[in-house]
């Protein structure tokens, strides 16, 4: 944010610059609510069909998991010791977006409050500024100069002036505009504050959303669809032929000695098919004699 600059000492300016601030705050936060339906509109899209997903696939999952858990432990029991165990299915939630942003509360801007005269304004810059108020020689003479601009701004009737003399001797801007010219900077910085980093929060959001495996599964699936396939009858036929495979070579595998070498065969596919190091230890001597 850049410094305020001084013409914004000016009430009339300062509303000029506020109306158009106000104005970009506004455009980006109906940016923002359009960032954000967007994206809650994708991800219950992708919701869907994860719904659909489950719905027709998740109990033939589930089952090739439970045969696959119940081969690994005939595994362990025929060579001896614990196998590893490859990785199972990550169920990732898909990424939600934290709470809108709650707005700070514009200032009050009391209409009712009357903008001093130029004379009244005249008088305050007579208290603040005159001469017999210097706490040193340097500081009389830097009074007399700024008094003298008050008096030469007074017959001006030049209201600016006064007013950026008065500010500059610590003058409150609620007393001279009828509206405090600081609190409404500091909230439209405070708002603009807010408003970038939600879009940064938007921004990172829809990336991860782009990128979550349903997401990239759900384009995949609804590519193959619009070809007329039926990507997800296909999964479920693959999965149930994996189930049969299974529960075959657990029928195999409860009728092998532990230990033999028909076990140590058996045992040493399933690890070839799992891409696990050759057996070591008991296992690999009892296979060996």
């Amino acid at each position: 944010m850049s410094a305020r600059p001084r013409s914004l000492l000016d009430p009339a300016l300062w509303r000029l610059e506020a109306a158009r601030r106000q104005r970009q705050l506004q455009e980006l936060q109906q940016h923002l609510q359009t960032l954000e339906a967007e994206f809650e509109q994708l991800r219950q899209q992708i919701q869907a069909f994860v719904e659909r997903y489950q719905a027709q696939l998740e109990a033939d999952w589930q089952h090739v998991e439970a045969l696959q858990a119940a081969l690994h432990q005939a595994l362990d029991q025929l060579c001896g010791e614990a196998l590893v165990r490859p990785a199972l299915r990550r169920h990732s939630p898909l990424p939600q977006l934290p709470q809108a942003v709650v707005w700070p509360a514009p200032p009050s801007d009391d209409i009712t409050r009357v903008t001093p005269s130029l004379k009244d304004l005249h008088r305050r810059a007579a208290m603040r500024l005159h001469p017999d108020r210097a706490q040193s020689e340097a500081d009389r003479l830097v009074r007399e100069d700024r008094m003298r601009a008050a008096n030469i701004a007074y017959q001006d009737q030049d209201r600016p002036a006064l007013e950026a003399l008065l500010l500059a001797a610590g003058e409150s801007a609620a007393r001279l505009g009828g509206f405090d010219v600081q609190a409404q900077w500091h909230w439209l910085e405070r708002c603009e504050a807010l408003a970038q980093g939600r879009l940064r929060v938007l921004k990172a959001h829809r990336v991860a959303l782009q990128q979550h495996p349903m997401f990239q599964l759900a384009q995949a699936v609804e590519r193959a669809e619009a070809r007329g396939l039926r990507p997800l009858d296909i999964m479920a036929t693959r999965l149930r032929a994996q189930q049969r495979e299974l529960q075959q070579q657990l029928y195999i595998g409860a009728r092998l000695q532990p230990s033999s070498a028909l076990a140590q065969h058996f045992v040493a596919q399933w690890r070839e098919r799992l891409g696990q190091p050759a057996l070591k230890g008991a296992c690999a001597n009892s296979s060996s004699s």
